[in-house]
């Protein structure tokens, strides 16, 4: 059985220090969205609307209020709701998009430099006979087992921990008023009755990307899909598309939203996919 002793303690070293204090803004080309930013919603005002109420003080109308007056009220509180569905349930606009992406870069280029740095001085001492980061050899070594008996090599290992060191930083760095508009590993299985999607917790054929940008406190209304990737071996650190199943994997995602294209995230840049 592998030991997640290693794991553990490295978490603890790089817990120690703040997250991302030195990420920087990368400079990068935006990115359109292929279709409109804007969400559309079909919501009705449903209860609020079951009664005239006063639209300014919330209080039910008096007695004595003309049928007039309240089918002005009435209007007025439609409309506000309106705006407010509007307000509240969006899609991210072009810039927000792109501050977005550029954190995404900051934060998987810290994550991939802190863990390497943090594995290093675990027992003291360089590691890597590289230097700062594993020669291909290294990454391929196993290291352990899995819960369920399978092989760990280091380039897993060193690539899990990345991910939870830049989803820490993304959630730590993002704004507030972005923080309802984003998911970080949802998992999606088809939805005939819907024609889309669902959210789901395990399960066969379902699909569970490392980070969706979607509307307003709605996950299945996806915008865009982005998916971390920290290569090890050298053959796949300039362009990570060309590891192994990745493509399929990002087929897979594309499907997930036509507004978008599916991006993979990587210490060193983004790297596009295309549109099915």
């Amino acid at each position: 059985m592998f030991s997640q002793q290693p794991a553990w303690h490295l978490l603890a070293v790089l817990a120690a220090a703040p997250l991302c204090l030195s990420c920087s803004t990368t400079p990068h080309a935006p990115r359109r969205a292929l279709s409109g930013s804007q969400s559309q919603f079909n919501q009705s005002c449903g209860a609020a609307c079951a009664a005239p109420v006063n639209a300014s003080t919330g209080e039910f109308l008096a007695p004595a209020a003309t049928r007039a007056g309240q089918v002005l009220d009435k209007a007025i509180q439609v409309a506000e709701a309106a705006h407010g569905l509007n307000t509240l349930e969006r899609a991210l606009s072009g810039a927000e998009l792109d501050l977005v992406e550029a954190t995404l870069q900051d934060c998987a280029a810290q994550a991939h430099a802190d863990v390497n740095a943090a594995y290093q001085q675990r027992e003291g001492g360089s590691r890597f006979e590289n230097g700062k980061f594993p020669n291909d050899a290294e990454c391929k070594k196993v290291i352990g087992l899995d819960a369920v008996g399978n092989e760990v090599s280091l380039a897993q290992e060193l690539g899990r921990l990345k991910h939870a060191v830049a989803f820490a930083c993304l959630k730590a760095r993002l704004p507030p008023d972005l923080r309802e508009n984003f998911t970080v590993e949802p998992r999606y299985k088809p939805d005939p009755d819907v024609n889309g999607v669902v959210l789901t917790n395990k399960g066969l054929d379902t699909l569970h990307p490392d980070f969706v940008v979607h509307g307003t406190r709605n996950a299945t209304d996806v915008q865009c899909v982005y998916e971390l990737k920290f290569p090890c071996l050298s053959a796949h650190k300039l362009d990570p598309r060309k590891s192994p199943g990745v493509e399929a994997q990002l087929d897979a995602y594309q499907r997930l939203t036509k507004r978008c294209p599916v991006a993979i995230i990587s210490p060193t840049g983004l790297f596009q996919h295309g549109i099915l």
